[in-house]
């Protein structure tokens, strides 16, 4: 959709419009979501949201709403196994395919992979020199590819927890939070919003592979139900439409958002 198309689709009678990280002006006040990690963009438009504190702060913004999720659409698995689960759009390096898979070998974890496609993973240059592919062949690794409704539910809740190792400043981190309340808990580098969203009930950190270790062995001790109950009371899709219409209530009022 060009900007004019996407102008020509407002009605006419719109008291406001949200826009998330679509920079068309309209004649309308604008709340805008930043939802990458684009810290050098140029945003002359008022009023941007960012989807963290830690995404807004990088940005040079204060205002942020955490993501919602529809937490009754995630459950508990019935029985779990001993796998880790690494999902993410895997051809980004950032998201941490090889260090993953180096951390299942050295540890002696079977890793189920998803997320991507096997194409994806040859035709990056950078997961290419690290091997991830070939790397992947053994049986100690599972690749899922793409995976969605109770394909994605199975694995989310049935895992032994979820693999995040990101090399990147990730603005909230989705995949994590969909873990989480399935009861999964998540061993995560302290990288962008993790801080924020993985606390002492759903999950530990880690950089170094000693701190892997130590986290691996503690989350055996974490309850299913209290990981999924942190996550369901703190990111609730309710929350978050709570929380923009007030940023809308503000912005009508007149408020310019820091």
């Amino acid at each position: 959709m060009s900007d004019a198309e996407c102008r020509a689709a407002i009605p006419p009678h719109t008291q406001i419009v949200h826009l998330h990280a679509w920079k068309v002006e309209v004649p309308f006040p604008t709340l805008n979501t930043e939802r990458g990690h684009l810290p050098d963009y140029p945003r002359p438009q008022p009023n941007w949201s960012f989807i963290s504190a830690r995404h807004a702060q990088l940005h040079g913004r204060k205002t942020f709403v955490y993501n919602g999720f529809p937490v009754d659409d995630y459950r508990p698995a019935k029985s779990r196994n001993d796998h880790l689960l690494f999902m993410a759009a895997i051809a980004r390096a950032g998201k941490g395919l090889a260090r993953a898979v180096d951390l299942a070998r050295k540890f002696d974890f079977p890793l189920d992979i998803a997320g991507g496609s096997r194409w994806k993973l040859l035709g990056r240059s950078q997961t290419r020199r690290e091997g991830v592919f070939f790397k992947s062949l053994p049986r100690r690794y599972r690749f899922n590819g793409v995976v969605d409704g109770e394909d994605k539910l199975r694995l989310l809740g049935a895992s032994k927890a979820f693999l995040n190792p990101i090399a990147w400043e990730e603005p909230f981190g989705n995949a994590p939070v969909e873990a989480m309340l399935c009861g999964t808990p998540v061993l995560t580098t302290p990288r962008g919003a993790l801080p924020e969203t993985v606390d002492a009930d759903t999950g530990r950190f880690f950089e170094s592979d000693e701190e892997f270790a130590c986290g691996l062995a503690e989350i055996a001790d974490l309850c299913a139900g209290k990981c999924r109950e942190s996550a369901a009371d703190r990111f609730p899709i309710q929350k978050a439409a709570k929380a923009y219409l007030e940023l809308y209530t503000r912005i009508l009022d007149g408020e310019a958002l820091p």
